[in-house]
């Protein structure tokens, strides 16, 4: 299921995520209904000319992001949840 970067960055920033390069590496923060940032957090290199993100890497980003599975986290890419709905469910997760 490997993602365009390009297009896994506007998802991101879609769903309520600011990011920020460093070094590397860009960081995606959450932000809260609130505009607050959360400790919800993941990151991809920047280094080298890749246009996709692999397998492995999508399978670190889905744990960071709290999904149980590649499943929950390729709803959350297709946009069949919302910035509020991702907020509502890592509360009843209990990690915001």
């Amino acid at each position: 299921m490997s993602l365009k970067i390009r297009e896994f960055d506007k998802v991101l920033t879609r769903k309520g995520f600011i990011a920020l390069s460093k070094n590397d590496h860009k960081y995606f923060y959450l932000q809260d209904l609130e505009g607050k940032q959360t400790l919800i957090r993941t990151r991809r290199s920047t280094h080298g000319n890749q246009k996709d993100i692999s397998d492995d890497i999508l399978s670190a980003m889905y744990k960071q992001l709290h999904f149980e599975s590649m499943a929950a986290f390729k709803n959350f890419y297709d946009c069949t949840m919302s910035h509020k709905e991702y907020i509502n469910f890592l509360k009843v997760k209990e990690k915001i």
